[in-house]
């Protein structure tokens, strides 16, 4: 499999509709981790009744989980987006936990229910996510196969049209 992966990486190619069935499983996993993971701390836990006594903060609290909530949903989308082409096992395994523990800490920040591990989880995953797409580098190989081009026949036609025989040489 991994050969596989390989070959058609160097090759450009995308996937073909007869993969799909992988391509869905990944899919899937990632929005059941993900959803089990952001559902667990609203199961598990109560919203610490010691917010209660100060309604600035816990509106402030709760804006932070909507955020976090936000930036978890986007990465999930941008991940969605990203298996749609080959990525190498090692970054799907760095991709799928990061999105799982943002969904779990943006969780576990919503329920206001351990703020500062839930924080470091969260900025933890997020720095994860965004080291593992900077090593990322199929991506850009693909662009820059697609988008690059030898511009030197387009110029030697162009002379040949234009240039003709020379005024004044005889």
């Amino acid at each position: 499999m991994l050969t596989d992966t390989k070959t058609r990486l160097a090759a450009g190619v995308r996937w073909l509709p007869h993969q799909w069935s992988s391509l869905g499983r990944q899919r899937l996993l990632l929005l059941i981790g993900s959803g089990v993971l952001f559902a667990a701390p609203l199961l598990l836990f109560q919203p610490a009744a010691y917010w209660a006594g100060d309604p600035e903060l816990f509106r402030l609290l709760r804006g932070m989980g909507v955020l976090k909530i936000a930036i978890a949903v986007l990465a999930l989308a941008v991940l969605w987006w990203r298996l749609g082409r080959p990525v190498r096992p090692r970054l799907q395994a760095v991709f799928l936990g990061g999105v799982w523990l943002l969904s779990l800490g943006a969780g576990l920040i919503w329920q206001l229910t351990l703020i500062l591990p839930a924080s470091g989880l969260f900025h933890c995953a997020t720095l994860a996510l965004l080291v593992a797409a900077w090593r990322d580098v199929e991506p850009r190989l693909a662009h820059r196969q697609t988008t690059v081009r030898d511009p030197l026949p387009a110029r030697a036609s162009a002379r040949s049209a234009v240039s003709g025989p020379v005024a004044g040489s005889r």
